[in-house]
């Protein structure tokens, strides 16, 4: 019986985690939640993971949306577990995905929230501390991965009410972030923000990007283009870029074909 991983990310951290877990996991498939990925969970498996970031106090509204479509068959034998990686604040996104599950008549087993570099350079610009952060971040990873492996079970928390009411508010308007983005002369044309973007939201148009206005905010295109071309508003130009020290282009890209 096979284990499957599911996972969203932008600068590579949940990636990356799912990809210290699925070592663990004997035959373990790593899948990534983009535009276009079938949503239909096969039934069989050992094990079935989700890892995703925090957004808004939240899930990915990508996330959201594939657990929400998503048919799971004949499910019973079926442990699932989820693991939400954060900067500053977990929120509600593993209750979130708790409930959106439940709904599905899935019972989530596992659950952790993982501390990991905090990134939304739209926001603030980021800490130097990469090093320490991402080795605190390794270490919490291997102190929980037995737990998965061992099929233990812990309880889901409950909705913090103020945080839903901040979450619906930001998620409504994410789509539409993407008119605030900008491409400078330095663009190259390499199409590396063409090729990461989950949501297929960015076409390459006579050698430039062009943004389709349903952006997921994972900022990939920013934090991964080689030449700082493109930007949020004139907020980001002068901050520092982030991916995962792990998981360069070429990783990421390989899942998205």
């Amino acid at each position: 019986m096979k284990n499957r991983i599911y996972f969203f990310t932008g600068t590579g951290n949940s990636l990356r985690a799912a990809e210290k877990i699925g070592e663990h996991l004997e035959d373990c498939e790593i899948i990534a939640i983009t535009e276009k990925t079938e949503p239909h969970i096969p039934s069989g498996c050992q094990r079935i993971g989700f890892v995703f970031p925090v957004y808004f106090q939240g899930m990915p509204k990508m996330v959201a949306d594939f657990i929400e479509n998503a048919s799971f068959p004949e499910q019973k034998d079926t442990y699932f577990f989820a693991v939400a990686t954060y900067g500053a604040l977990h929120g509600n996104a593993i209750p979130q995905m708790g409930r959106l599950l439940s709904e599905k008549g899935i019972h989530l087993n596992y659950n952790k929230n993982l501390r990991m570099f905090s990134n939304y350079v739209v926001m603030y610009d980021m800490s130097q501390r990469v090093q320490e952060i991402t080795e605190k971040s390794e270490r919490d990873i291997e102190g929980f991965l037995g737990e998965i492996v061992a099929k233990k079970e812990n309880k889901t928390a409950g909705f913090i009410p103020v945080l839903s009411w901040y979450y619906k508010k930001q998620i409504a308007r994410v789509n539409g972030a993407d008119n605030h983005f900008s491409v400078s002369e330095d663009c190259i044309s390499c199409g590396k923000c063409a090729a990461l973007c989950p949501s297929c939201n960015i076409k390459m148009v006579d050698g430039h990007p062009q943004f389709q206005h349903r952006c997921n905010q994972c900022v990939a295109c920013i934090q991964y283009c080689s030449k700082r071309a493109i930007n949020y508003k004139k907020t980001t130009e002068k901050r520092r870029r982030y991916t995962h020290p792990k998981i360069g282009y070429q990783e990421l890209a390989k899942y998205y074909k």
